[in-house]
């Protein structure tokens, strides 16, 4: 459990922020400049700040006391991956084991929980790494290396400031599993730094949305997305719509999974990276040009996804329409051709059929 209360001034720009979170991922989300690094940087004790910070009941901050950055138990990881470009993989790792043992007090776990050096090679794949130089890693396996290098300080408290800032969408797709590994392998508590609602609702069980350094809103991740939409659309960064559903069953035969999405039945693949419970919420992302529309349900088709919405809003330009639909009070984006919406002959509020390929919901 972290309970903050701080405040920091600095030039025009102020934060004011008190919370209280527990385990888990939790994002804290907000645009560019909504004080979300300068947050971490607090608790990390990297800036000056007035107020309380304490951790799983040790006082790091009061008005007499400042834990300096060294003695708290915290794994720091910036967008730079920050390793050492005159050591090998493995050189990186040992360091980091190396600042763990060294630490005072000491905050390394026993031997029954402590991360070894085995566990980290195994879960992020750096077998085949570690003898290379940093200088002949990728953008992806860099980040690996650094992920493992941060869980070898032994933290018990993980801040990932935009670990997946400035790769590619292919890399970033490589990285994601390994970020679920952070928390579903070790089961560390993270803070995970984002302005992009697609990284949150893949990694985070809940989330903090920061706006001009105030916090507007602490919950869950699915209540925090509808927030989002709902009261913030100028920090929306993605036309991406988000839908919420609840695990239903799997397919093991067709490697399939069932969710109930507003009392419809949507069919996803199986993640690869990640177990579903049966009964656990999660969210889809589904791009809009990947959603057509039906003016009747349509029979005969390869498509496995046809959820019944209403019309919410129609904003057309010389080549493209953008719908808005009403799926059970979820929020559903499709975009299709104007002729294709002339001859339609949509309307606000009228009843439509949205298509969705299964494998296009991520």
């Amino acid at each position: 459990m972290l309970e903050i209360d701080i405040k920091l001034a600095r030039d025009d720009f102020q934060l004011n922020l008190a919370a209280t979170i527990g385990p888990g991922v939790t994002a804290i989300f907000g645009s560019s400049g909504s004080g979300k690094t300068s947050l971490l940087k607090a608790i990390a004790g990297l800036v000056p700040v007035q107020g309380h910070i304490s951790f799983m009941g040790t006082t790091w901050l009061n008005e007499t006391q400042h834990t300096p950055p060294y003695l708290r138990p915290i794994g720091l990881l910036f967008q730079e991956d920050r390793l050492f470009a005159h050591l090998n993989a493995l050189d990186n790792l040992n360091f980091a084991i190396k600042r763990a043992t060294n630490r005072k007090p000491a905050v390394t776990p026993d031997s029954s929980t402590a991360i070894s050096l085995q566990a980290v090679v195994d879960t992020f794949d750096l077998a085949p790494l570690l003898q290379r130089s940093v200088g002949n890693l990728s953008g992806g396996e860099r980040r690996r290396i650094a992920m493992a290098r941060t869980l070898l300080t032994q933290p018990q408290l993980l801040l990932l400031d935009e670990p997946l800032s400035g790769l590619d969408e292919s890399r970033k797709r490589e990285i994601l599993p390994y970020l679920h590994a952070l928390s579903n392998e070790f089961k560390t508590p993270t803070l995970y730094v984002s302005h992009q609602l697609e990284e949150v609702t893949q990694l985070c069980q809940n989330i903090m949305v920061i706006n001009s350094g105030e916090k507007c809103f602490h919950g869950s991740t699915y209540d925090g997305v509808n927030y989002v939409e709902a009261q913030l659309n100028n920090l929306l960064t993605t036309d991406l719509s988000f839908l919420h559903g609840r695990v239903i069953e799997h397919d093991v035969t067709y490697h399939m999974t069932r969710l109930n999405v507003a009392g419809q039945n949507v069919q996803i693949p199986k993640l690869e990276y990640r177990d579903l419970a049966i009964n656990e919420y999660v969210t889809l992302q589904v791009k809009p040009n990947d959603v057509a529309l039906a003016l009747q349900r349509p029979t005969g088709i390869s498509t496995r996804n046809v959820l019944k919405g209403v019309i919410k809003s129609i904003d057309a330009s010389e080549r493209f329409a953008d719908i808005t639909l009403s799926i059970g009070g979820q929020t559903l984006r499709s975009r299709i051709t104007l002729p294709a919406c002339h001859e339609l002959g949509l309307q606000q509020g009228m009843t439509v059929y949205a298509l969705l390929k299964s494998s296009g919901l991520g």
